[in-house]
């Protein structure tokens, strides 16, 4: 079984890499001229979970005033929408927010976006945890460098709420079930989770339900066709996910509430649990007042009868700006100067001292972590990690047929077992998995 390991490896010369590439990048970029980078990023600067980010920025502008940022924000399906519009027409900014699976096949797939393998060292690629250069193109490809893993299940608890309740922390998923009454009577929300994005509820929730049911073996097996997505793990995945909205676990009209609207609720007490990734910590600690957010806990979602692998979670690279494939000379220099900083030791720590584990290999000891972010390592570091779907299957097939069909299963509109089958027929017919 393998686990997310994080390892306190501190490499002396890891910032003398990271540097000197970054020092390259500079001085080709013009003979000391002034390059300018365009961007489109996946962000909501008006969120704390993004302070890290502007703190990084004037990091960077510091190092590097040659190279001027201009850089676009959306967040939520506005970003991915106007991108697919704009990925039609090939063009695109110079770096951009992707995701290693399909949920950026609409550029990936059309060829836009860089292969960074050739200015990836093996002194340099020794500097992060080696799981972000498993392969993410069908040719062994490496588009993007991942800050951190996105661990996309995770129980978020208030323990003050809890303990007024006389609650403890579910073992089971029936458990926490039987927790609903006395919840509801206190007004507040079991189990606080938003699927407006409609993504929310198979990445953050389907994905991991399937991993305890069949486990990755079987994934595998579905993805090539020697099993199907009609199998009973998956069927008996999406109907827990239904059970959870009929016994009231969520807050009521939970397919109209956004991703931030949930953690908000959560943040002002609304609610017991929180469903939510791991990254969301961050925003929990810029949020919170100091002292609520001290007492909050995370835990591994509960245990499902008839399970086959225990306590596990569902992980992916997290999101990353990559380079569009059209750069060279002096523009794809700065741009790598860009992305090997902010991925590289100094983006890491500014990203560890907001909350965040990165995947860059940093001396820990120079670091404090809170309690949550400690329970947090020390959860994830026992937990096996399964396939988040869409980073996984064809964003087609997931975007078209199993995100949109996954709500309508929860308001009652559509049977798991239909569901499955339209998934089936679809990726049958038309997934490249399939294909291969």
């Amino acid at each position: 079984m393998k686990k997310l390991m994080v390892t306190a490896v501190f490499l002396c010369c890891s910032a003398a890499l990271i540097f000197a590439s970054g020092q390259r990048g500079a001085q080709s970029s013009g003979s000391g001229g002034t390059v300018t980078l365009s961007g489109y990023i996946q962000a909501d600067l008006a969120s704390a979970q993004y302070e890290y980010w502007t703190a990084t920025l004037e990091a960077f502008q510091k190092a590097y005033p040659n190279i001027k940022l201009d850089f676009e924000y959306a967040s939520g399906e506005a970003f991915h929408d106007k991108f697919q519009t704009m990925a039609a027409t090939g063009d695109i900014p110079d770096v951009f927010t992707t995701y290693a699976g399909a949920r950026s096949s609409y550029i990936i797939d059309r060829g836009l976006v860089k292969d960074l393998r050739p200015y990836l060292t093996d002194a340099f690629k020794a500097n992060y945890a080696s799981a972000i250069w498993e392969p993410q193109g069908k040719n062994g490809e490496i588009y993007i460098i991942s800050p951190n893993m996105a661990v996309c299940t995770v129980i978020y608890v208030n323990t003050k709420l809890q303990k007024q309740l006389g609650l403890s922390n579910p073992a089971t998923l029936e458990e926490m079930i039987a927790q609903v009454p006395a919840i509801r009577a206190a007004g507040l929300t079991p189990l606080m989770f938003g699927n407006k994005g409609v993504w929310q509820a198979q990445s953050l929730l389907l994905s991991c339900l399937v991993d305890r049911l069949a486990g990755k073996a079987w994934f595998d097996r579905a993805r090539s066709g020697q099993a199907k997505f009609t199998d009973k793990p998956f069927v008996d995945a999406l109907t827990l996910i239904k059970r959870m909205v009929d016994t009231q676990l969520f807050p009521a009209g939970v397919n109209q509430l956004e991703g931030p609207e949930a953690w908000g609720a959560f943040v002002r007490g609304e609610a017991v649990y929180l469903l939510d990734a791991g990254w969301r910590i961050s925003a929990l600690k810029s949020a919170a007042n100091p002292e609520d957010y001290a007492q909050y806990s995370v835990i591994a979602f509960p245990a499902l009868a008839g399970e086959t692998t225990k306590g596990s979670s569902a992980a992916t690279l997290g999101e990353a700006l990559a380079i569009n494939s059209k750069l060279s000379g002096a523009k794809a220099d700065a741009a790598w100067t860009f992305i090997s900083y902010i991925y590289g030791q100094p983006g890491s720590e500014i990203l560890m001292q907001y909350g965040t584990v990165p995947t860059y290999k940093l001396d820990y000891s120079k670091f404090t972590p809170d309690t949550l972010n400690a329970q947090y390592i020390e959860l994830i570091n026992a937990q096996s990690m399964g396939y988040v779907i869409d980073a996984v299957m064809d964003g087609e097939g997931v975007n078209n047929i199993l995100n949109p069909g996954i709500q309508a299963v929860m308001i009652g509109d559509k049977t798991p077992a239909r569901l499955a089958q339209e998934y089936e027929t679809w990726v049958a017919a038309n997934d490249s998995n399939r294909k291969n």
